[in-house]
């Protein structure tokens, strides 16, 4: 129980703790859009971003159900916070989400429906029920169920479909990026667009054309950012399933999440465990 102690005397503003909790959610889903970097000696043939999203799509995860147990490090400049998560996801339906500490005793539980967010913090006894818009917020990112979704399926993400991009040759990877990002990043700053403007590049292994690397940048006044490798995964029943992430946030002392799944269950159905106790009370952020 000491890294939850710990973890709530560094960060005592409850703003913070909401900021922390939104930011182990991004990251633990991120896990799932990770993948094995090829070692191909053989020169990839540039065949243009077609191709390289087709392929991506032909090779997407299709499991309905999914549970997983890993170990999570949050290092926040040089403070390190040891946890151990447990994932649980149906398609469309909840991600659910409970951190403990090395020793097993629970420490946070967080449930994911299409249009609610749900968390307790059994350490101070407070609980959150709301929406994705105080979600969003404290990470200063906008994101929903389905952008969630589609990272942890292993997915590209939904702006792609309505973004120009160009693809190239990097190291070995097919690389995809946005290809009107200069004009983006003007109309950004001009406040000619009302929705948030993201650009974003990944990294595509040429073999299993999973995600292998990932930049996504929030255009703005902050031009907050967010990257992500993947060092390894496995096939579980037929699907490439990611083991292993680092995930860094930009920050004034710098946020790391370090992943490493040990258990992963596919397509065997599972229950979303939540309810809060009479004796919590509501957390205010």
């Amino acid at each position: 129980m000491n890294s939850f102690k710990n973890l709530q005397t560094d960060y005592k503003m409850n703003k913070t703790q909401g900021y922390l909790f939104a930011l182990l959610i991004l990251t633990i889903v991120l896990s799932s859009c990770r993948s094995q970097r090829a070692k191909n000696k053989i020169p990839i043939k540039l065949l243009g971003h077609d191709y390289v999203t087709d392929k991506m799509h032909e090779n997407e995860s299709t499991f309905d159900w999914f549970s997983g147990k890993a170990k999570v490090d949050f290092i926040d400049g040089k403070k390190k916070f040891p946890f151990t998560a447990q994932l649980r996801m149906r398609k469309d339906s909840a991600i659910w989400i409970s951190l403990s500490t090395g020793i097993g005793v629970e420490g946070a539980r967080i449930l994911l429906t299409q249009d609610s967010v749900h968390y307790i913090n059994r350490i101070d006894k407070t609980y959150f029920e709301g929406d994705y818009n105080l979600l969003s917020s404290l990470i200063d990112t906008d994101i929903d169920f389905n952008m969630i979704q589609a990272l942890l399926t292993a997915k590209d993400f939904s702006w792609y479909d309505y973004q120009d991009l160009k693809a190239r040759v990097d190291n070995q990877m097919y690389q995809l990026e946005s290809t009107n990002r200069h004009k983006l990043k003007k109309h950004s700053k001009e406040g000619t667009i009302e929705d948030p403007v993201y650009y974003q590049s990944l990294w595509v292994n040429p073999n299993t054309f999973k995600i292998e690397r990932i930049k996504i940048k929030k255009l703005g006044k902050e031009n907050r950012k967010i990257y992500a490798s993947y060092k390894q995964y496995k096939s579980v029943d037929h699907h490439l399933v990611p083991y292993t992430m680092d995930i860094d946030i930009e920050s004034d002392n710098g946020m790391r999440l370090e992943i490493v799944y040990y258990k992963i269950n596919l397509d065997q159905k599972i229950s979303f465990p939540f309810s809060v106790s009479k004796k919590y009370v509501p957390l205010k952020l």
